[in-house]
């Protein structure tokens, strides 16, 4: 959700999925047949580090006590933590030469079904047990199953909301304890802020993300299901009308009320968070491991953590996104079945405690104890998680569209003269030229039936 983003400047993931082959090969991976099992080192890429501080360190432990302990007598565990930029591009080279790691990281939803459909990825679901299947979180496991079977092994979740000074609240007269919930009194809690003096919203848009989450944040409030997110991208309907639209609206207000900050076309993602950090803004956009870590640098009587204003009338409105990273299996790994041993490993309750405990990360499990939790910003979330809607738009569009459509068109609402309609002819024309140049991902998205 941060830094994780970097290689898609470059990376022209329509390149890889232009060919229908890689569709057809990715539906019939198999087991790999008698050499699933095979002996030799296990290579785990792996990623997190950079988004939960502290993983690195517990992914190497927990591999050396996997590899003493004697569960798989064919050869150790190598874990290699990958970089941020060169995470997808290294491993789909290591894909085309089918030689490389026999489990692989991937940010989820569609930035993991992309290699799915590429056939870089073996199903999980024929390697482990429909019991190990069902402790896991049904929201994570349907951000990547597709076409009958779970492709991705929810790793961890990210939380995300929105970060907020309750000091800065009170001074503002407002209720620290209690931040808004609906649209209205959202754009009543940034007009007294912005009266204090405060700037209300700390945002930064030159690296071009902020987009993504805006629409994550606000762009699936009129939907009633998750299929209509991606009903748009099969070609079953249009991007067109309040259910999709009407958050660009939302998003203009705000913009025109000045209630972000002047220089918020001049600052990258991080530096418009830093200004909460150094207490320069009232709120910024933040996921679970970043909210905890300013609450532990802030305390947290200063950071609370809330989730975005109500507007929209569908019944994924008052929702709490979590989407999660996730591991796989690679399709040409020679050592399937042992993947799958390591995989499920990661997920005993000992195992997910020392990563809850080493990095803040929290596995998507319902054997996960939430007793675990230490900080008020992670109770606060798991309440929500419990009992609300989990969506996060970003992980179900084809990232063409955010990148040709979303983030110029909110770029220029920034902009003098900016305009909704602008912005919404930008998506439209993102998607037709994704579904022109991309019949075998359309294709993927008319076969892709969500999890129940």
């Amino acid at each position: 959700m941060l830094d994780r983003r970097q290689f898609l400047r470059g990376l022209s993931v329509a390149a890889g999925l232009a060919a229908a082959p890689g569709l057809l090969s990715a539906c019939s991976s198999g087991s790999g047949g008698g050499a699933s099992a095979a002996g030799g080192d296990l290579l785990v890429w792996y990623w997190g580090e950079q988004e939960a501080a502290g993983m690195k360190k517990y992914f190497e432990n927990q591999v050396k006590k996997y590899n003493t302990s004697g569960k798989d007598k064919k050869g150790d565990v190598k874990a290699v933590l990958q970089e941020s930029d060169t995470l997808y591009t290294a491993f789909r080279t290591a894909a085309e030469a089918k030689k490389g790691p026999d489990v692989q990281f991937f940010w989820g939803g569609t930035q993991a079904l992309e290699d799915v459909w590429m056939g870089h990825v073996a199903p999980l679901s024929d390697h482990v047990s429909k019991s190990f299947l069902d402790q896991l979180d049904t929201d994570a496991r349907r951000e990547t199953f597709w076409d009958g079977k779970q492709w991705g092994m929810p790793f961890y979740q990210i939380g995300t909301a929105w970060a907020y000074n309750k000091k800065m609240f009170a001074k503002a007269g407002l209720d620290p304890e209690h931040p808004p919930t609906t649209w209205d009194d959202f754009i009543a809690a940034l007009t007294a802020l912005k009266k204090s003096g405060v700037t209300p919203l700390g945002a930064g848009f030159k690296d071009e993300y902020l987009g993504g989450w805006l629409i994550s944040y606000f762009g699936g409030q009129n939907f009633d299901t998750i299929d209509e997110a991606i009903a748009v991208f099969r070609g079953d309907t249009q991007y067109a009308g309040a259910k999709y639209t009407e958050w660009l609206d939302r998003v203009k207000e705000l913009i025109d009320r000045g209630f972000f900050n002047d220089d918020v076309l001049s600052l990258d993602l991080y530096q418009g968070q830093q200004l909460f950090e150094s207490q320069k803004a009232a709120i910024t956009n933040s996921v679970q491991p970043q909210i905890v870590g300013f609450e532990r640098k802030l305390g947290a009587d200063t950071v609370g953590v809330m989730r975005s204003p109500v507007f929209g009338t569908g019944k994924l409105a008052n929702f709490f996104p979590a989407p999660s990273q996730v591991l796989t299996i690679t399709s040409f790994s020679p050592r399937m079945d042992r993947a799958a041993q390591f995989l499920e490993y990661l997920h005993t309750p000992a195992v997910m405690k020392a990563m809850y405990d080493a990095c803040g990360a929290i596995t998507p499990d319902k054997r996960f104890d939430t007793n675990w939790l230490n900080t008020q910003a992670d109770k606060t979330m798991a309440q929500w998680k419990a009992t609300l809607p989990n969506f996060w738009y970003q992980y179900y569009y084809p990232f063409p569209f955010e990148r040709d459509g979303v983030t110029p068109g909110v770029q220029q609402l920034f902009q003098p003269g900016g305009n909704v309609p602008a912005a919404v002819k930008s998506m439209q024309q993102a998607i037709a030229k994704w579904q022109r140049e991309q019949p075998a991902q359309v294709k993927a998205y008319k076969q892709w039936q969500l999890l129940a």
